[in-house]
């Protein structure tokens, strides 16, 4: 005959007298399972829902920063090309007329959009251009027999070119 003593919640002795050793964790589990709880659960404690919930708030986090980092590159890339297009179109007006001057029909005044330059005989799809972002390309300086100049702005670093204003000359960018 076998006699357990253990503590229950109250912090009383409790006694159970069994015939063997497996009869007193039978009688064991009945007592947990009487009082409403039983020791292998299987079911989540709140730690590890709040753990898990946080780790989902930190993916959740760091990937909508990749993504809006990723959308800027983009935008920027964009830009880039869209100047790109536009010095192809200044250089082969040059290499026609030997002047920029003719595209300053479109483009006379300083502020305006660089959509307006009339390049659309040479460059296809120049109506559409415009920045992708909430930014606009403007004539900074009216296309004349030497130069033209036109602004565009970059959100982040885009290779040697650093975020901020840049103007598309001659020169090319600056």
């Amino acid at each position: 005959m076998f006699v357990t003593v253990w503590y229950n919640q109250g912090m009383s002795f409790r006694a159970v007298a069994t015939k063997s050793r497996q009869e007193t964790s039978t009688f064991r589990v009945k007592q947990k399972q009487s009082r409403g709880y039983i020791d292998s659960s299987p079911a989540f404690t709140l730690t590890e829902t709040l753990i898990i919930g946080a780790l989902f708030g930190i993916f959740i986090v760091v990937g909508t920063f990749i993504l809006s980092t990723e959308r800027a590159r983009s935008r920027d890339a964009e830009r880039v090309a869209d100047m790109t297009r536009l010095a192809g179109g200044f250089a082969l007006l040059y290499a026609e007329k030997a002047s920029f001057a003719d595209a300053a029909t479109g483009c006379s005044q300083v502020g305006v959009n660089a959509a307006t330059c009339t390049l659309r005989d040479i460059v296809q799809g120049l109506d559409a251009i415009k920045d992708p972002g909430r930014y606009s390309y403007k004539v900074t300086r009216i296309p004349d027999r030497d130069d033209f100049g036109i602004s565009f702005h970059l959100e982040r670093r885009y290779g040697s070119l650093l975020a901020g204003m840049h103007t598309l000359s001659k020169a090319g960018i600056q």
